[in-house]
């Protein structure tokens, strides 16, 4: 018996979207074999005998657009969905989701960026294709909201970065990469608890690094970078097409904070208690912006006092509660917090990446507020109620959701797409003893240009001085604008790049309740 099953492995029609679309970018000599060994067409056979089937109804409602998504069920099938509607800007008002039984029926009622219906043909074709195995050569619509974004036809180096959060570690990151002629197509950084974690896509003179000895140095150095102890994490990847940086930023800032937690209960004087009725407390966690649940709030953090002071003005802290329906052997996550956009992406995220399956969940957001249930069960193991499991998935959901919301100044900065622009921006900000807490770096091939945001806070942990921040920009050739008008300055080639803030009215200990500060374009 043990010789039969010795060789059996994952059936190929329980391959995850994302495991799937990466062996195609892989693929390079365009075979119809896998690397497993598989036969390609066999690999999509569930997928071609029962086709996705996604209706788009704009007469449901006025004031938005009603996605139907009925499918065979896949791993990861409802992380690709919302993830798509992430990455074209949609945001989701209500949804009902059932995936039991092997198949895939959801209903999202969604909106685009500005609230109305969707309406762009170009997000429409790609919203009734975004579960699509596509032929070769076939035109694939691209899955972002910006119309001169190109990412889907070009393949780049991906790294992925994550350790433990350094002032002046970006800076240190892009020059490493500029000295070596690797040119930062696209980048996103984020920080929580003191870790940080980059995903960057690079390119050297146009193509992917081929270079094995240079690859092999840069991982080396990295890896040094990253955390001293030798626990970061580099990896090195080629990727054709979207990248998709917050959902690898999403899997890094999980690891990180899962080996966070591990440490943290290792320890004996961190007693877990865990209530498997926690849904029915009335009480919310503790008010303390770097905790993460329960005992791991005691957890020492040296940001922890901090966090409270100059947060973003979406900020709330999430109810989150776990209990268990022993009828059915579910656990019911309960999700309760200020609606925003991407929060839904954020949450079936953590779900999946932490190895839970949704097999229904309502989303609803009534009046601002977001109220969040999934039917979950884990992948592995028995479906019955854990109380270690449970108290680790609340912390990781909670976290999941409170990383969102950066501190700092918001600097945008527009140019036409020059070599080393980005290095040469994150030395002076790293010489002025100014440290990013949030970066989103985007390269268009289309119109030559770069566009990115920053969010900028003093090295000290205080609130960043605008007048520092203006001339360290000013320092290496920056030029301010008013909000809005980065493009046509950056244009005008009269300077480098040119840069405006978004100036963000800090209310000093303020929690997340009641009124929230104003944010606003324009000087202080």
């Amino acid at each position: 018996m043990n010789l039969l099953y010795k060789n059996v492995h994952k059936s190929p029609s329980l391959i995850a979207f994302s495991d799937y679309r990466e062996a195609e970018a892989q693929n390079d000599l365009q075979t119809s074999v896998s690397c497993s060994g598989e036969l390609l067409e066999y690999e999509t056979l569930e997928l071609r005998v029962n086709p996705p089937n996604i209706d788009v109804d704009n007469n449901y409602d006025p004031s938005c657009t009603l996605i139907t998504v009925d499918s065979a069920n896949r791993p990861g099938t409802l992380v690709e969905v919302v993830q798509h509607f992430t990455e074209l800007g949609l945001n989701v008002r209500r949804a009902r989701i059932s995936s039991d039984g092997g198949w895939f029926v959801d209903v999202f009622e969604v909106t685009d960026s500005d609230g109305s219906q969707v309406t762009s043909a170009r997000k429409l074709a790609s919203i009734k294709q975004m579960l699509n195995i596509h032929l070769r050569g076939q035109e694939v619509p691209a899955c972002n909201a910006d119309e001169t974004d190109d990412t889907h036809r070009v393949v780049t180096t991906v790294l992925e970065l994550a350790g433990q959060d350094q002032s002046g570690l970006l800076a240190d990151v892009t020059h490493l990469l500029t000295t070596n002629g690797c040119d930062v197509r696209s980048a996103a950084v984020w920080t929580f608890k003191n870790r940080v974690a980059f995903v960057l896509s690079v390119t050297d003179r146009g193509e992917p690094v081929r270079d094995g000895i240079k690859l092999q140095r840069l991982q080396q150095l990295l890896c040094s970078m990253m955390d001293q102890q030798g626990n970061g994490i580099v990896n090195i990847k080629t990727v054709r097409g979207e990248v998709h940086h917050e959902r690898r930023l999403h899997v890094l800032m999980l690891r990180e904070e899962e080996m966070q937690w591990e440490r943290g209960h290792s320890k004996p004087r961190y007693h877990m208690r865990w209530n498997p009725s926690l849904g029915d407390t009335a009480g919310s966690p503790t008010d303390s912006a770097g905790s993460m649940h329960a005992e791991y709030m005691n957890l020492p953090d040296a940001d922890c006092d901090q966090l409270s002071d100059y947060r973003s003005p979406k900020h709330s802290r999430p109810d989150v509660s776990i209990t268990h329906s022993s009828m059915n052997k579910y656990w019911l996550v309960t999700i309760k917090c200020r609606d925003r956009t991407k929060l839904l992406f954020d949450t079936v995220c953590t779900l999946a990446d932490m190895d839970y399956d949704v097999f229904h969940a309502t989303i609803d957001s009534i009046q601002g507020d977001a109220m969040q249930e999934y039917y979950i069960k884990p992948r592995l193991g028995k479906p019955e109620l854990d109380e270690s499991k449970a108290a680790k998935l609340a912390a990781m959901m909670e976290s999941s959701i409170l990383r969102r919301f950066p501190r700092g100044l918001k600097v945008h900065v527009h140019s036409v797409d020059r070599f080393g622009c980005l290095a040469a921006l994150t030395s002076v900000l790293k010489q002025t003893d100014l440290a990013v807490t949030r970066a989103k770096v985007k390269t268009f091939a289309v119109n030559h240009s770069s566009g990115h945001t920053f969010y900028v806070m003093d090295s000290s942990g205080d609130a960043p001085d605008r007048d520092k921040v203006e001339l360290a920009c000013k320092q290496i050739g920056g030029h301010l604008v008013e909000a809005g008008e980065e493009a046509r300055s950056a244009s005008s080639g009269q300077h480098r790049f040119s840069f405006s803030f978004l100036n963000r009215q800090w209310q000093k200990n303020w929690n997340g309740e009641g009124s929230s500060p104003s944010s606003s374009h324009g000087s202080v």
